[in-house]
């Protein structure tokens, strides 16, 4: 089997002092990659590359910190070439409670029932939204004596709490990526913590939370959002609205009208060391739709940031980063429902997390391949195809016997994938989806093969 160009450059040099081991990883994330939805048997083809990719896992000298440091070094050789780039961090559950059998899984959610892992990435995308790989990932589960204790909680300090990964990820995605690189760290209403901005700010660096605290009092003695909703409307933008998935409703385009304005916010008066913390210079921006569809909530974004709103344009760019957010979700999303993570059958949680850092790399890539070809849609195949594999999959799609000289267009090559996996092209249908993408992709190995048997030469006693 031919080895993708893309899994030599992420996996080839991760830190094993065995070499076999590098070679084995090739081969394993090679595999699921070409067959990303399917089991690891099914994606490993044969008993001996099953059985080889389990010991792989349940080896004592493989650890999922191996498996992603070279692929971090290349996101951060990515990174490189851009002046500023988006960090956006998210959490998200993987459900086990169908596989008790592994041993070692604990607590993901308020109920003893709830068995699996939590998750934590932090994803590098562009300002455009291109993803340029993971910068950091935290697996753990909750302690079960925690549970139920959510008043207590609110009185300790954050290294006592689960709120603590947005601190800790802010170190370990920041590290070795040079100074003059502007990166912001995007997240949502859960990051909205006092701790978070006072080591952003102490540290000179930057981030850019979505508020939950709307009542926190500032130094001023008003609320939050009272500052902001008194604050004059000092512009409108047309914006486009991703997909919502969960309330099944297409993408659409809304006008937002933006207000920005300085705060300083105070320190939690609850804690008991709040009288030795400083209060915080920051900025606010609202985003706010206006006239939105009936029937439809309306967009209401009110962003917190480090970094300095004193222009309607910094405004419109506060706005148009925080829009990058979801990509981080498209990519939990491409993690199990286009990797089927939440169907791995393992051992042991230290087997399942070495193939999760596996799969975690191997859904970067394919949320890649589809947004690089929306955003890039006129750059060549060859970025992401060899020439076989482009030659075969133009000619089956199109039913000719000789392929062009030249290769199709990226845009072009991603449709015609997205077609294999039953993708029918047509107007009402929009762009191509990841899912389809994943039984393109599975589909194009299996004719790859065909064509580069067919093309053997022939040789006649």
């Amino acid at each position: 089997m031919y080895t993708n160009d893309w899994v030599l450059q992420e996996f080839s040099d991760a830190p094993f002092a065995d070499n076999r081991l590098n070679e084995r990883l090739i081969k394993i994330a090679n595999s699921f990659y070409e067959s990303p939805e399917s089991s690891i048997p099914q994606a490993c083809k044969s008993y001996a590359a099953t059985q080889a990719a389990y010991r792989f896992f349940s080896n004592n000298k493989v650890e999922p910190e191996a498996i992603l440091m070279n692929h971090r070094e290349e996101t951060i050789q990515r990174i490189r070439k851009y002046d500023t780039v988006l960090a956006i961090q998210d959490t998200t559950t993987l459900d086990y409670k169908d596989h008790p059998a592994t041993k070692g899984l604990g607590i993901c959610g308020n109920t003893e029932h709830d068995l699996g892992l939590l998750n934590h990435t932090t994803l590098a995308v562009t300002v455009d939204g291109i993803p340029l790989g993971i910068l950091s990932r935290h697996v753990w589960t909750r302690d079960p004596k925690e549970l139920g204790k959510r008043v207590t909680k609110r009185k300790r300090s954050t290294s006592n709490k689960e709120s603590q990964k947005w601190l800790d990820a802010l170190d370990s995605s920041l590290k070795d990526i040079p100074k003059h690189i502007n990166v912001v760290t995007v997240c949502d209403r859960e990051a909205d913590i006092y701790d978070f901005f006072h080591k952003a700010v102490s540290e000179e660096r930057h981030l850019l939370v979505r508020v939950t605290q709307k009542r926190r009092i500032l130094e001023n003695g008003n609320y939050l959002v009272q500052e902001i909703e008194n604050s004059p409307v000092m512009g409108q933008i047309l914006t486009n609205i991703p997909r919502d998935t969960e309330n099944k409703r297409p993408p659409r385009e809304a006008t937002l009208s933006i207000k920005y304005c300085p705060i300083t916010i105070r320190p939690p008066v609850q804690r008991k060391d709040s009288k030795l913390l400083p209060n915080l210079k920051l900025y606010l921006v609202l985003a706010e739709e206006v006239t939105p569809p009936e029937g439809v909530t309306p967009i209401y974004w009110l962003l917190l940031t480090t970094l300095p709103v004193e222009s309607i344009e910094q405004a419109v760019e506060k706005i148009k980063w925080y829009r990058q957010r979801w990509k981080i979700e498209r990519y939990h999303f491409t993690l199990k429902s286009g990797c089927n993570i939440e169907e791995l059958q393992l051992e042991t949680i230290e087997n399942l997390q070495n193939a999760l850092a596996v799969y975690s790399i191997v859904a970067w890539k394919l949320l890649w391949l589809k947004l690089e070809s929306e955003q890039n849609p006129e750059a060549s195949c060859d970025i992401v195809l060899q020439e076989h594999e482009w030659q075969a999959l133009y000619c089956v799609t199109n039913r000719v016997p000789t392929p062009p000289t030249q290769p199709p267009t990226l845009q072009e090559a991603v449709l015609m994938i997205a077609k294999l996996g039953g993708f029918l092209g047509r107007k009402c249908d929009g762009k191509p989806g990841v899912k389809v993408m994943w039984r393109g992709l599975r589909r194009l190995t299996d004719i790859t093969q065909g064509w580069l048997v067919a093309r053997l030469p022939v040789y006649y006693q």
